[in-house]
């Protein structure tokens, strides 16, 4: 076993004692809180619950069309219907892995190499320049949810006084941590937009498409919160949602667990009893997301990768 791959052994096995200790801790409220989800889950307005999970399958459609249009611009042409098993793929793989992300993307690359003939190379470049033009969206609506954020209260024990952590300082303190990863990662920056210069005259064309694939998207992914809240009937405001979605992004980018799985729950339900929901509700809300874009999407991305002879396809991935 390799020194990282002991680090996150121990790390595991850490939250893992973390957990057994809190949950014998608190056994008795644990009952408590969980009969209540229960109860509101039973509940459920089931076709709110439906046009979430209709959402989402819209969501990853535009993905298929934004790689289309893409794909599009450097000489292959291709159906968007014709990507959807390929995403639907790459998101089961990213739900097996840590890190969002860093094992789908593979998957996507070697899939399409296979299937369509699309080059290593221009299905990178084409994924790259996705994930470019992607970052303005989710820049733009961080922007929204750290300026709506509520400050932060600090305690410092034991002292009474209080440190207050307002929207500006956390502005402040993004660009710092934008800025620092820029530097520290300069090298893999130069060599990316090198790979994008040199085909920027095909794909500045699809600029503007995937820009706008890219935030609707985004605002589906909202919308998609916003029906899993009415499907249980919490009414939660704009930053509130818009919060949960980028956080859950965040979360989903921490090479721990296979698929965020601990991390991203405990963290969600976390930031929503920092917006002041009762428990139940903060962990019947996560289920219930969870519950579609981890569940669901797994089990359609498994269909997928049996019907298209996964097994082969990802033993040729560990391979090369």
């Amino acid at each position: 076993m390799n020194q990282g791959m002991l680090k996150k052994a121990i790390v595991i096995l850490l939250l893992i004692a973390v957990g057994v200790f809190l949950v014998r801790a608190y056994w008795t409220e644990i009952v408590s809180v969980f009969g209540e989800s229960l109860k509101m889950l039973t509940e459920t307005r089931i076709r709110y619950v439906i046009l979430a999970f209709s959402v989402y399958l819209l969501s990853v459609y535009l993905f298929a069309v934004r790689w289309q249009q893409v794909l599009s611009r450097i000489g292959y042409t291709l159906k968007a219907t014709d990507l959807l098993p390929i995403l639907f793929g790459a998101i089961f793989v990213n739900n097996l892995t840590p890190a969002n992300r860093t094992g789908g993307e593979p998957l996507r690359m070697f899939w399409a190499n296979k299937r369509f003939g699309i080059s290593y190379t221009d299905a990178f470049i084409t994924i790259l320049f996705e994930r470019l033009v992607e970052a303005i969206p989710i820049i733009l609506l961080l922007f929204y949810v750290l300026y709506r954020f509520p400050s932060l209260e600090i305690n410092f024990l034991p002292q009474k006084s209080i440190l207050t952590l307002s929207s500006t300082y956390l502005l402040i303190l993004a660009f710092l941590a934008t800025g620092i990863l820029i530097w520290v990662f300069r090298e893999k920056f130069t060599v990316f937009l090198k790979d994008i210069q040199q085909n920027w005259k095909k794909l500045n064309k699809a600029f503007i498409p995937v820009l706008l694939l890219s935030s609707g998207v985004w605002i589906l992914d909202v919308i998609r919160l916003q029906l899993i809240s009415m499907a249980l009937n919490l009414h939660l405001p704009l930053y509130i949602v818009a919060s949960v979605s980028i956080f859950y992004l965040l979360l989903g980018l921490l090479p721990i667990t296979p698929g965020g799985l601990g991390i991203v729950e405990g963290g969600l339900i976390s930031l929503l009893l920092y917006f002041g929901l009762p428990l139940a509700s903060s962990g019947s809300f996560v289920f219930l997301e969870r519950f579609i874009s981890f569940g669901l999407s797994s089990l359609i991305g498994f269909l997928y990768l049996f019907y298209y002879g996964g097994s082969e396809i990802w033993k040729n991935i560990k391979l090369q």
